[in-house]
């Protein structure tokens, strides 16, 4: 091989990595972060996720949008859906734990409000939340336990807030298992792991102006 073919190879290899250098820098945001959820949690913590006003139905058949709303309530909020074996029944325990400190707080007058947003709308029938709010001990005026009212309405809730739902071929789901902390406008201020609920519940009380 020449020298003028040689050269213009090694120069074509080196715009392609050039490219891909540059590329991969723009997708994870100067190479600081290299998932989505890190994006995802990156995206909140600069106020720059936000949950649209979608309605939800609970196990009583009521409709209702949490916020925006002219209150200083905040939510915590997790995604799950009612037959969902594991992560979903582990987030119900530690949402009951949350519960209880409120409750033990505040009463019937908490500024912080729990909420579940089932996604499987197909089978996350009334009848199912209520089973899901009965096995967790969910109380209404605290826990909110819903589904949206339409299949546009819930895609639109998990694309705006970057909730991975994806089918798992057993007729269940692999989906985020975490905690969003939601304002009264619908402004996400941060994601929690399921672990650190009680950083969460903190949080949520520092927005709301509550000593912790």
């Amino acid at each position: 091989m020449s020298r003028r073919p040689l050269a213009l190879t090694l120069l074509a290899a080196t715009v392609l990595s050039l490219a891909l250098v540059g590329l991969s820098a723009q997708l994870t945001d100067g190479f600081t972060r290299w998932t989505f959820e890190a994006l995802r949690r990156d995206a909140a913590a600069t106020g720059r996720l936000s949950a649209p006003a979608i309605p939800l139905r609970t196990a009583h058949g009521e409709t209702g949008t949490p916020w925006p709303n002219g209150t200083n309530t905040v939510y915590l909020v997790d995604f799950i859906y009612t037959q969902c074996p594991t992560i979903c029944q582990a987030l119900g325990g530690e949402y009951t734990r949350l519960q209880r400190q409120l409750r033990a707080r505040f009463g019937a007058h908490s500024p912080v409000r729990l909420v579940s947003v089932a996604f499987d709308r197909a089978h996350d029938t009334p009848a199912e939340l209520q089973r899901y709010a009965q096995r967790h001990a969910a109380e209404d005026d605290l826990w909110l336990i819903g589904t949206p009212t339409s299949a546009q309405a819930s895609d639109t809730l998990l694309k705006a807030l970057g909730v991975v739902a994806i089918p798992d071929g057993l007729g269940g789901f692999v989906h985020n298992g975490t905690i969003h902390l939601i304002d009264s406008h619908g402004a996400v201020r941060g994601i929690f792991d399921l672990e650190q609920w009680p950083q969460a519940l903190d949080r949520a009380l520092q927005l709301t102006g509550t000593p912790t």
